[in-house]
Formats: C-alpha cells, structure tokens, sequence
C-alpha cells in the first residue's frame, strides 16, 4: 500500500545578510515573505523516496549530502532523496557565487530543521493515492536570449530594432504529482515547472520570490494544510520578463506569475486520475565535466562576450576560476532519477541547464512523464547547449558562473537518459 507525508518549515534567516542571487555583493535587512522548505515523502512498502525543495538559489553538493544524512535516520536511504533550490536569487547566503560569502552557520542551521521536517513526514506517513498530470503554461516564461541583426545573442537585450527572434523555445509543460488521503483530502503536491525566479534579485531585501507566491495561492485555493513542493526545470536561459515585449515588464511581477502558475495548477487537479499504488525506484551517478579552456576561443577572449557587471569583477571571478582549475581540471556532476511509476520520472540537474537540454531529455526518455529537476543536488554553474557558444550571451562568457567546457550539455543530457534507462528497468 502507498503512504505519502508532506511538511514544511520556516527556514528565514536572521537578518542582516547576504543575498547570493547577484553577481556583486547585495546586503538583505527586511524580509517580504517566510524563506521555505518544503519534503514530500513516499513510501510503497518497497522503497521509500524523498523530494526537498528550498527558497534558495543553489544546492550545494555537502548541503545536499548533510539532508541525506538526516534522511537516512529515518529510514531513507541516501540515493533516494533528491534536494533541489528553487533558485530563488532574493533568498538566503547559502552559497558563494560572484562575489557573495556563504554563511556556515546558517547552512547548519537549516540542514537540521529540513531533517526535522523529514523525520515529521515520516512518522505521519498514512496511506494515500497519487496522481500525475501534466498542463501548459506560455504565459509568464520566455527565452531571455536573442538572436540580434549581426548574428550575436544578446540576453535581455533591450535593443528591439536589432532583434532578429528568441534563439530557442521555452519548455511550457506544468508537471504536477498530487497526493490524496484515503478520504478524499488533498494533502499536497509536486509541482514542475521552468522559469528563473529574478524578482527583485538587487534589492536590500529576502523574499521566496515567484514560487513562494504559488505555493501561498495553492494554499488560498486548495486548503490551508495544502503543502507545495516546487521543483524547477532547465531554467538557464529561461525567465518571466519578456524581451520581445519589454512593455509587459510591470505586469510580469512576482504577485502575477505565481498566482497564474498557482491558477493553471489548480484548475488541473480536478482532470487528475488516482491510484492508491506506485512503483518507487531511483539511480543516481556522478560524472566528470571538464573546465573550460581559459585562454581558448569560449574563454577571456570570446567573441560576443556579455557582462552583466563591471570588467574588474569578471577580472576577480576569473583569477578564482585560474586558481580553481591549477587544482582541478574538472567539476563533479550528481544526476539522479526518481521512478514513481512505469509511466513517471524525475531526474535532476545540478546546473543552470539551458531549455533545449530540458526538452531534449524529456523527448528521449523512456517515461511518458519525465520532469527534469534543476538545479538539484548541487549547482555546477550555467550549462548552455553546446551551439549557443558560438553566438554568445551573458550565461557563455566566462566567469565563475559559467566555466565548463561546451561539452558539457551532451555529457548531462546523456547521463540524464542513461538514469532514466536505469530505473525504467528496475
């Protein structure tokens, strides 16, 4: 018989503190709405798995490992719990990107009460039913890079007169995983979607950002013990302002794309068939992806090179890079796939993975109901597709950010299927 648990807890730091979402140092002294974490767990008699999401920007690997650490005392095992961020850049210092400093303590602190939460779940977990689905959803996500009249990408590229088109397609699928209690009550949901949450990344102040808002309208819209765990998608080059309209900006607002994700979900749920059983498995490995070439052709030279911060900053992020790389040629890469049954997959990222890399694996996958996770169990910085180096952009030129060698999309897109082939035999 299925069980399933659903918790969540405030993980809001104290303030002030740092706001890791930019690439220059931002001080947050006020909060707009509670930071979040979200579990939920299921358990088939046979295998037990667990789902994290976090208010935050990134996951980093020891974060990710410290979660499992408390997911296994309650008796999940380690490769069964994927931790994601919602990549939320108005959240707490749970990482160091740019120039941020992370804060330990903090990450401690919230590494114990996510355990807390799964050790709730876990004791509360009853029988339930589930139910998958999935929507579209074109309205608050577009491709933020563009193809200009000289041939270059530009991201947000404000010039409209030299705009030829978006360089890719958005990835519109809303991908939800709903539980029901034996009588009936929806408990909560997983909810998949692809979008940067950027709302108000510069400012002196924390917030959940879009997400939270969804997960608050669910609430409003369901019932208030309705818990929302959000998973995000191949957001690299995805997000709620759209270049093509930049006279929309005002009305893409945090408020607005969250309740109208919260809206499409909702309006779903009824459509949803249940099944009182599921099929619970999971695999997971961790590649290898070169560092870029510094001095070659995608390095401090590249053609077409974007900055979004002053050349001084770039100059400090890559003499870190430099430094990194005398030590280490090479990232280590986590993916991992959740089977929920023969027909429903998750399988993670731990990048800011382009749109196109998200739907190629969906498109190859041998689940039906594939939704790809990112960033999850650990961050490796931007993962454009590999044609995208040529033509440039913000998320190509070098920096902290973006190291890895143009590889690295077909080394993750191909680790994602051969996952996904892994558990799809079990």
């Amino acid at each position: 018989m299925l069980r399933a648990a659903l918790a969540e807890v405030d993980i809001t730091p104290k303030l002030p503190c740092e706001k890791p979402g930019w690439i220059v140092k931002v001080l947050a002294r006020s909060v707009d709405d509670p930071i979040m974490a979200r579990v939920m767990v299921l358990d088939d008699g046979q295998a037990r798995v667990a789902f994290v999401s976090l208010d935050v920007l990134s996951v980093r690997w020891p974060m990710a490992e410290g979660i499992r650490d408390g997911a296994l005392k309650v008796g999940i095992p380690r490769e069964n719990v994927m931790v994601a961020a919602t990549h939320n850049h108005t959240g707490p210092p749970v990482s160091a990107p740019g120039l941020a400093t992370k804060d330990q303590e903090y990450i401690d602190e919230l590494v114990g009460k996510v355990a807390k939460a799964l050790a709730d779940a876990v004791a509360r977990l009853a029988p339930a039913k589930i139910a998958v689905g999935s929507g579209v959803e074109s309205r608050i996500s577009f491709i933020r890079r563009c193809i200009m009249k000289d041939g270059s990408v530009k991201t947000h590229p404000g010039a409209q007169s030299q705009i030829r088109r978006a360089e890719s397609a958005i990835d519109p699928e809303v991908g939800v995983l709903a539980v029901r209690d034996m009588q009936d009550n929806l408990m909560g949901m997983l909810v998949n979607f692809t979008c940067h949450p950027t709302h108000n990344g510069e400012h002196p102040r924390l917030s959940a950002g879009w997400p939270g808002v969804m997960c608050g309208e669910i609430k409003k819209r369901t019932s208030p013990g309705v818990v929302t765990v959000f998973l995000n998608g191949a957001l690299g080059d995805t997000h709620h302002s759209n270049p093509l309209r930049p006279e929309d900006l005002d009305l893409n607002t945090k408020e607005n794309v969250g309740t109208t994700l919260a809206e499409t979900v909702v309006k779903m749920l009824p459509r949803l068939t249940y099944f009182e059983s599921a099929n619970l498995g999971s695999a997971r490995t961790t590649i290898k992806i070169p560092l870029r070439d510094i001095d070659g052709p995608y390095g401090v030279n590249m053609k077409n090179r974007q900055r979004f911060a002053p050349d001084e900053v770039y100059e400090t992020l890559i003499a870190k890079l430099r430094a990194k790389k005398a030590k280490r040629d090479h990232v280590l890469a986590e993916v991992q796939a959740i089977r929920i049954n023969d027909q429903t997959a998750f399988v993670s990222l731990p990048a800011e993975a382009f749109s196109g890399i998200g739907l190629e694996i969906k498109m190859n996958s041998p689940f039906g109901n594939t939704y790809v996770v990112a960033p999850a169990n650990g961050i490796v910085g931007y993962v454009p597709t590999q044609k995208a180096f040529a033509r440039g952009g913000y998320e190509c030129t070098l920096s902290m950010g973006s190291k890895l060698d143009p590889i690295a999309a077909a080394l993750l897109t191909d680790t994602a299927l051969a996952q996904l082939g892994v558990v799809a035999k079990r």
